[in-house]
């Protein structure tokens, strides 16, 4: 339940902090809690090669769910929650949702407990395990591990990234497991006589699965960007990039100095790209798509009203009525103009839809901002066209 000061010129005094308004606030009821034991913990490598601990638990029924595991993050949490196999813990869903650890009851201890050993190498290929200075986290950094292999080439064909239908999750592991499917290139030379002996495969799913894959080869730059799994690379980032070369090649040439450069590349984003394209295997693997006759370079779409937007730059918040926000972002840029991520005086428009938050009291304070409202934004693509 949200609280709100139910006066608009009073709002307009209170304003805002840099993360919500002082004229509202959020009543939560107290988290409802359960106690179980902790009976062992499973290191899981996900796609960037972090390693995960999960902790298995006696099933136990908390608010409408039961819950068996829960992440218990990384080395550090573990020993700030004096996690030990064996204990009886206190867990509770945070906001009703993601269950998670409040904390070990030490004091129903039998001596029986043992202590939770974190894995030096990784769990899946072996690899001996690396943790940053700044970070919490351990690292597999061997990209032909196994499991990191999966879940890059579950990201890749995942909708946001090379959009490939019919090759979701379920489909990727089962190649992987059968060996038909090594590697990201692979996806693309796929032995669709093979997969039709496997059961659920007729040939109407095949044909669709291979038109997909197929479509996939001419997506735009920006989209096999993302699609790359480059660490702190999203959606928006991947764009700044696509637009900043000629083909994708043209980043190994590139200093984390020149991806300073960029819009939103900071620090830590410029080392991850620069590392990643510096690798010899990602290079080959790329070498290899391009061969295989993906779009690797970044070719301008036309744009639908002939730049009537003249580069001006875009940022949607709040929820839409009529459109995705993935729709509404495509329309500004087949018209020339440009998403944004955040507010500041290079932002010419700011959409707002409804229960708009921060942005909206920011770009209130800066005058050049205009302030539309989702029929406006549809109003000004359709005059400029």
């Amino acid at each position: 339940m949200v609280v709100k000061v139910n006066e608009l010129t009073m709002q307009e005094q209170l304003g805002m902090t840099s993360h919500h308004p002082r004229w509202a606030i959020a009543f939560k009821f107290k988290a409802r809690q359960a106690t179980t034991q902790l009976r062992s913990v499973e290191f899981q490598v996900g796609r960037t090669g972090a390693v995960t601990p999960v902790a298995k638990l006696d099933p136990v029924f908390l608010g409408g769910v039961t819950v068996s595991s829960i992440s218990a993050h990384n080395e550090e949490y573990i020993r700030e929650k004096d996690l030990k196999i064996g204990d009886h813990v206190l867990i509770e869903r945070a906001g009703d949702v993601i269950p998670q650890i409040v904390k070990s009851l030490t004091e129903l201890r039998t001596g029986n407990e043992k202590s939770i050993e974190f894995p030096k190498t990784c769990p899946v290929c072996n690899s001996l395990l690396f943790k940053e200075e700044t970070e919490a986290v351990w690292r597999c950094i061997n990209i032909e591990c196994e499991a990191q292999v999966v879940e890059k080439i579950i990201h890749f064909v995942s909708k946001d990234a090379m959009d490939i239908k019919s090759f979701g999750d379920a489909n990727v592991r089962k190649f992987y497991e059968l060996g038909i499917l090594k590697d990201i290139p692979g996806i693309y030379q796929l032995p669709f006589e093979t997969i039709g002996t496997i059961e659920g495969f007729g040939k109407k799913s095949i044909d669709n699965l291979q038109a997909a894959i197929e479509g996939s080869m001419q997506q735009p730059l920006h989209r096999l960007i993302y699609g790359l799994g480059i660490r702190f690379v999203g959606e928006t980032t991947a764009k700044t990039l696509a637009n900043a070369v000629e083909n994708i090649f043209d980043f190994i040439s590139k200093t984390e100095e020149d991806l300073l450069i960029l819009e939103d590349v900071g620090v830590k984003v410029a080392k991850s790209i620069h590392e990643f394209f510096k690798n010899e295997q990602n290079i080959k693997m790329l070498q290899a798509l391009e061969q295989i006759g993906l779009q690797l370079k970044n070719i301008k779409k036309e744009s639908t009203g002939k730049d009537s937007l003249g580069g001006q730059t875009f940022l949607f918040t709040g929820t839409l009525a009529q459109l995705k926000r993935s729709d509404a972002e495509a329309m500004v840029e087949a018209n020339g103009g440009k998403i944004v991520t955040g507010v500041s005086s290079k932002l010419n428009y700011l959409i707002v839809g409804d229960d708009a938050g921060s942005k909206l009291e920011k770009a209130k304070k800066i005058n050049t901002i205009k302030i539309i409202s989702e029929v406006e934004f549809l109003q000004l693509i359709e005059q400029n066209n």
